[in-house]
């Protein structure tokens, strides 16, 4: 799964620099004259690694846990409980390098690079010494992970806020690639050496990253915001956008469907015949189909409003679940990954799109930042409720619910997404 974050509650430079749609495509130009090269290269190494860590810990969480000795059940609230405290943690992280000028979104990647290197080498020596412990320290780099997500996504804007320059669009899409090749090459090695050598997988990464945001220039601080436009409370927020309150349960309903394919990959792949090296190449499948969307949405949008497709994109997640659902086996559940682009590519993109040209100037940013938490939500109840479902009624009855999910969400966006 892939995802573009446009905001980190409590950084001014959100505030003081609102991103339009065409520059979330492509920033290109600036006026100190550094060389764009240099810059993208910088930034899509760390793309791909920090992809590439996020991967491993996140999707292939229940291959290690299973073989430690956890349940469904319990991989699920473990799961959901990073998820869950990665959303409270953030803003309060951004908040602390707010006020703290000494302390950059670099600095805070840095650490959190550098505590996922220690927590994998735990991991790494305490591998079948019981469940408890490998448990913990996995949940621990899980939302390690899920609070460096935004953070990443923040780097990027600071750059551009500060006018340096280079090529969002292609560094972001080595982040695809860095997912893809993950899937591939990790599913592969679980499959030959077991799931004791992910620690080492998720160590190896972390290092990378770390010499990635290492190598990334240093910043200025972000100055605070001096726009004078007031914005508005989340109520009164919610109540100026007619549809859009619903929207974002729309939206939620999907992510939580498409939650119980992508947080219990492997029990899916497992239950069609397949294992973990099936389980990568379903992976891999998806997240290099999904770069396609974020490359020519721009010529979708040519032919029809963002709005059109972000209101469409909902009946592709459905149809995957119901597809994953009707698969016999490995080979067809391949050909599911075809219709990723249509569904969770351009969702990322057109949701991003279709906010930005909702909202009026004074709430661009908390329209992008409850878009984004939709997601999170919707991580928290599929992984809550996946679980359980899992274990009771298996995985056709787990996809089963997938499927009502996604339908119930993408009649919801369908109906209630407007322009204005």
């Amino acid at each position: 799964m892939l995802i573009i974050s446009i905001d980190v509650p409590g950084i001014s430079v959100y505030n003081s620099c609102r991103i339009c749609p065409e520059c979330l495509l492509l920033f290109s130009v600036s006026e100190n004259g550094e060389k764009a090269g240099l810059m993208t290269f910088c930034y899509a190494f760390i793309q791909f690694f920090f992809w590439f860590a996020y991967g491993t810990a996140v999707n292939f969480c229940s291959v290690y846990l299973l073989a430690c000795g956890l349940s469904n059940t319990a991989i699920g609230i473990l799961s959901a409980s990073a998820c869950a405290l990665s959303v409270l943690i953030s803003p309060l992280l951004a908040s602390f390098a707010d006020r703290q000028q000494r302390v950059t979104v670099r600095h805070l990647l840095l650490f959190f690079s550098l505590c996922q290197m220690l927590l994998s080498l735990l991991m790494f020596l305490s591998y079948g010494k019981g469940a408890v412990p490998n448990a913990l320290l996995l949940g621990l780099v899980i939302l390690l992970v899920q609070v460096g997500l935004p953070f990443t996504n923040a780097l990027a804007t600071q750059a551009i806020h500060a006018g340096r320059t280079f090529r969002f669009s292609l560094a972001r899409g080595f982040g695809s690639l860095g997912y893809a090749v993950m899937s591939f090459t990790v599913g592969q090695l679980a499959a030959v050496f077991g799931p004791g050598c992910l620690p080492l997988v998720i160590l190896g990464s972390s290092l990378l990253l770390l010499c990635g945001v290492l190598c990334f220039p240093a910043l200025p601080p972000a100055k605070a915001s001096s726009d004078p436009s007031p914005a508005s409370g989340v109520l009164r927020f919610l109540t100026r956008y007619p549809g859009f309150p619903e929207t974002l349960l729309g939206c939620t309903l999907l992510y939580t469907s498409h939650a119980f394919i992508n947080s219990f990959v492997f029990q899916i792949v497992t239950f069609k015949g397949g294992n973990s090296a099936s389980m990568g190449v379903v992976m891999g499948l998806a997240g290099l189909l999904e770069i396609l969307a974020m490359v020519f949405f721009p010529l979708l949008e040519k032919k029809r409003e963002a709005v059109f497709w972000f209101r469409l994109c909902g009946f592709f997640f459905m149809l995957k679940s119901l597809l994953t659902l009707l698969a016999p086996g490995i080979p067809p559940l391949y050909a599911v990954q075809l219709l990723q682009p249509f569904g969770w590519g351009i969702m990322t993109v057109s949701s991003v799109y279709y906010v930005n040209r909702r909202m009026q100037p004074q709430d661009m940013v908390k329209g992008q930042t409850v878009m984004t938490m939709t997601l999170s939500l919707g991580t928290i109840a599929g992984s809550l409720i996946g679980g359980p479902f899992l274990d009771r009624i298996g995985v056709p009855g787990m996809l089963v619910i997938a499927v009502i999910f996604g339908a119930l969400g993408a009649v919801i966006v369908f109906r209630h997404a407007v322009r204005k």
